[in-house]
């Protein structure tokens, strides 16, 4: 296959996954249709076909685009913070921002892929859920800082952080986004980020004890790192 038209292909590809973001973004999943998808792509329905082998085939797809965005997206608004506190807080942020300015993706992301079973199988699965090293990563620093408590296990604290935002996102969008995503964020924030902080505050002496401490409850909870708790 010449470069060209592998670019060609690209591009209908990419044309045909914006049209379905549009299209599963408006109605239900079940509700849409490859003909609408491909009348909004302006391409045959037979073109559709020659890159996805079905209709769920091509909502499993579209985690792949968007995920990238999002990453690419986290680790700009990261740059030039140190510590893990106020990483964590422009994470919450940038979730929060992210779904409000693409809520097409939202709807499809919270309402269709999350509850899907069949999802969970995918590569697209593992892509939608590839960037949570990142986050825990921003964790295990926090533990290690002093500045998030360290009794828990990371991925306990990350699921947690999660699903307060995820539980966010979703209420907003079955309320049909009938108030500005960001309107609570500084609430929001403080709430999970006073949620995961050391007890009593004592950050000096909770980073002095950390490392010992993560290290001895990792060993006894290593297994639950290899699980997928959403």
């Amino acid at each position: 296959m010449s470069v060209t038209h592998q670019r060609k292909k690209d591009a209908t590809r990419e044309q045909i996954v914006k049209a379905a973001i549009q299209v599963f973004g408006g109605k239900s999943y079940l509700e849409a249709s490859v003909s609408e998808i491909a009348q909004k792509a302006e391409v045959a329905e037979g073109t559709i076909y020659q890159h996805f082998k079905n209709k769920e085939d091509l909502l499993f797809f579209i985690p792949n685009d968007r995920t990238n965005a999002f990453c690419e997206g986290l680790e700009l608004h990261l740059q030039g913070i140190q510590d893990a506190r106020n990483k964590l807080a422009k994470f919450a942020w940038y979730y929060l921002y992210f779904f409000k300015t693409n809520p097409d993706y939202a709807r499809i992301a919270m309402l269709e892929l999350r509850v899907n079973r069949n999802f969970q199988k995918t590569n697209g699965y593992r892509l939608f859920r590839g960037w949570l090293k990142m986050l825990g990563d921003i964790i295990e620093q926090g533990q290690r800082e002093g500045s998030v408590r360290n009794d828990m296990d990371p991925v306990i604290i990350r699921e947690l952080l999660l699903g307060t935002l995820e539980h966010y996102v979703t209420r907003w969008l079955l309320k049909d986004e009938s108030w500005d995503l960001l309107e609570f964020r500084e609430q929001t924030i403080e709430l999970i980020m006073n949620g995961i902080k050391p007890a009593g505050g004592d950050e000096a002496k909770t980073a002095a004890a950390s490392k010992g401490a993560a290290e001895g409850r990792r060993s006894k909870v290593e297994p639950l790192k290899n699980k997928q708790m959403v």
